[in-house]
């Protein structure tokens, strides 16, 4: 009588809740595969990704009632990487945490740009390619220009654009000097992986500075 008992309370505990996750976030292995999370509701729900990603896939976006999805994802080459998904019934949103470990470790990471002095620019501007070596090959999409300037010299707009990065160089877009004054700027690549499984805050590498130097 007493396990019957419990049983319809659990039940009814679950029938009553109108949004539960089992967890916060899910901690998913760097070889790929799927695993199936748990959705638990008594009325309708939907799901989507806080954003678009091409290494992983949900089968379903929305539900009724207690169920679950199917959450695909591909090995992972590079550095840790995560993505939300957020679920919402009614008034309430559940976010989790779907955090994918890497095969590159942070102490193994090569993100070495290949200047030996600092690169002279023309006033009116040039592109300039740079040697890179990485072995971040998997996350280039998700690299940034860092730049950071001489006390006084702070623009009210970057004067440095990265174009694009590859494999083996970066392409940067220095602009027209029009200031009047000759110009100097740092330059790094920085990636920001997931960091830790239980946040969402990630670690943020730099690579090696180079100083571009702008004439009159």
């Amino acid at each position: 009588m007493a396990l019957l008992l419990a049983a319809s309370c659990a039940q009814k505990a679950e029938y009553d809740q109108t949004l539960g996750l089992l967890s916060e976030y899910n901690v998913l292995s760097a070889s790929g595969g799927s695993t199936q999370v748990a959705v638990f509701s008594n009325t309708d729900w939907t799901v989507a990704m806080d954003r678009q990603v091409d290494w992983a896939s949900i089968d379903r976006f929305n539900g009724h009632k207690s169920g679950y999805l199917v959450f695909d994802y591909e090995i992972n080459y590079g550095r840790a990487r995560r993505v939300l998904l957020v679920f919402k019934a009614g008034d309430q949103t559940r976010t989790l945490n779907m955090y994918q470990s890497g095969l590159v470790s942070d102490s193994d990471v090569v993100m070495d740009l290949d200047v030996s002095s600092s690169i002279v620019a023309p006033a009116g501007g040039e592109t300039k390619i740079i040697p890179f070596n990485t072995n971040l090959v998997y996350n280039l999409d998700e690299m940034y220009l860092t730049l950071t300037y001489p006390a006084g010299q702070e623009p009210e707009t970057p004067w440095i654009i990265l174009d694009k990065v590859e494999e083996d160089n970066i392409c940067i877009e220095i602009l027209p000097n029009d200031t009047g004054v000759a110009r100097t700027a740092n330059v790094r690549l920085t990636h920001t992986d997931a960091g830790s499984y239980n946040s969402t805050d990630g670690d943020t590498l730099y690579s090696n500075t180079i100083t571009v130097v702008q004439t009159l």
